[in-house]
C-alpha cells in the first residue's frame, strides 16, 4: 500500500522531525513468551511510524493484556534517502522506536511475538526481489531480540509457531511472513493473478505451515501482515492470489485443524472480515491498523461486518475460557482505549 512521508529540507541537510518522549526509554531485555502460562487477553496492532506521538502505547500498557502481536509495518523504515548502508539506516529506524518512552514502558510489561510487512521488511510493497532481505532480517531478530536457538534463525523469513498454555486452554499462535517470499505483482492498483505458479508464502514455509495446523490447541492465532478475508480491491491482499487462498482453506481442511482465525494489518484502517468457504467452518479476518495513520477511505469489501474504523487504533482478543462454549471477543480499540467495535465469536463456531 503507498504511503508518503514529509520531511524538512535546509540546505542539503534532511531533517525527520518529530516528538519523542525521553527519559528511561531503553531496556536491556524485554519479557518473553512462557508456553506453560494460560492467557486470555492479546493486543494486536500494526502500522507504527517511529517518529510520530506514541502515547497509544499508554492505553495499550493500561489493558493489562498477557501478549502482544505485532503484525508488520512496526517501524517504516524504507530507503528512501537510497544510503548505500541500508543495515545502518534500517537499525536507526528502530532505534529510534526501542527509545521511545512510552513504547519501552509497553514493551517491558508484556511478551511480544513479531513478523513484518512491507515497510519494516524494507521497501513499499516489496517482495523476494528485494536485495536487503538478508540484512533486514537480522535487523529484524535483534530489535525483537530472537534468542541465538529460536526457529527463526534455522530458515529463511520470519515465520514462526508458538505453542501457549495448558492442553485445555492451549493457544497455538502461527506468524507467517508474508514479504521474504512474496511474488510481487506489478503497481497498484494491483490486478489477481491467474499465475498459480505466483505465490505469497512460497513452497518451503507452505509446508511448514501444513505441519504446524497438525499441533494440538484449541484456538489457532494466524497472524498474518497482509489482508486475508477481504474481497480484491487493488490493493495489498490475499485475494490478489486466489490459489494462494484455497491452498490455505486446503490446509486447514486436509489438517482437520479447527479453531482457527486470522489477524492482519497494513492498511490503515481496522475491520472484521468473514469468509464462508466451502466444507470449512468460517474464517474470520481482524483487522487492526494503523497505531500512528488513517485512511479515510477504505476499500470496498463484501466481506467486511459492521462498519471500517478510521481512526488511530490497536486490537484487543479476550478469551473467556469460562464460557460454555468459549468465547473470542475481538475488539476494535481508539486511541483512549475505549472500544469502538466488537465481534463475538464462539469457539463452536469454529468446527467442522
Amino acid at each position: 500500500m503507498k504511503k508518503v512521508f514529509y520531511f524538512l529540507m535546509i540546505g542539503t541537510t534532511i531533517i525527520m522531525t518529530a516528538c519523542i518522549p525521553t527519559g528511561g526509554g531503553t531496556t536491556s531485555t524485554y519479557p518473553t513468551v512462557d508456553p506453560t502460562k494460560n492467557i486470555s487477553k492479546i493486543i494486536i496492532s500494526s502500522c507504527c511510524y517511529q517518529t510520530s506521538n506514541l502515547s497509544i502505547f499508554r492505553k495499550m500498557q493500561e489493558q493489562n493484556a498477557d501478549l502482544y502481536l505485532a503484525m508488520g509495518d512496526n517501524v517504516y523504515a524504507d530507503n528512501i534517502l537510497s544510503s548505500p548502508d541500508y543495515p545502518g539506516w534500517i537499525q536507526a529506524q528502530y532505534d529510534l522506536l526501542k527509545n521511545n518512552y512510552d513504547y519501552n514502558n509497553f514493551r517491558n510489561s508484556l511478551p511480544a511475538i513479531a513478523t513484518w510487512d512491507d515497510h519494516d521488511f524494507g521497501q513499499n510493497n516489496a517482495g523476494n526481489t528485494f536485495p536487503y532481505k538478508v540484512q533486514s532480517k537480522e535487523k529484524f531478530m535483534q530489535f525483537w531480540q530472537t534468542p541465538s536457538t529460536d526457529q527463526i534463525r534455522t530458515h529463511d523469513g520470519v515465520y514462526s509457531s508458538h505453542l501457549i498454555g495448558d492442553a485445555a486452554h492451549r493457544i497455538q499462535v502461527i506468524v507467517l511472513d508474508c514479504r521474504y517470499f512474496l511474488d510481487i505483482l506489478s503497481g497498484e492498483p494491483i490486478s489477481a493473478t491467474t499465475d498459480t505458479t505466483k505465490t505469497i508464502l512460497g513452497a518451503t514455509q507452505w509446508a511448514w505451515f501444513r505441519q504446524q495446523l497438525l499441533q494440538p490447541a484449541k484456538i489457532r492465532i494466524i497472524v498474518s501482515s497482509t489482508q486475508f478475508g477481504t474481497e480484491h480491491n487493488y490493493w495489498e491482499t490475499w485475494a490478489n492470489f486466489p490459489h494462494e487462498m484455497e491452498k490455505f482453506y486446503q490446509a486447514l481442511r486436509d489438517a482437520h485443524a479447527e479453531g482457527a482465525f486470522v489477524v492482519s494489518g497494513d492498511v490503515h484502517y481496522s475491520e472484521f472480515s468473514k469468509r464462508t468457504p466451502a466444507n470449512l467452518y468460517p474464517i474470520y479476518d481482524f483487522t487492526s491498523s494503523g497505531l500512528t495513520h488513517t485512511e479515510y477511505n477504505p476499500r470496498p469489501n463484501q466481506y467486511r461486518l459492521g462498519e471500517a474504523y478510521r481512526n488511530f487504533s490497536f486490537g484487543t482478543i479476550e478469551i473467556n475460557w469460562d464460557a460454555n462454549p468459549v468465547t473470542i471477543a475481538l475488539q476494535i480499540r481508539d486511541n483512549n482505549g475505549n472500544m469502538q467495535e466488537q465481534q463475538v465469536v464462539s469457539l463452536d463456531e469454529l468446527k467442522f
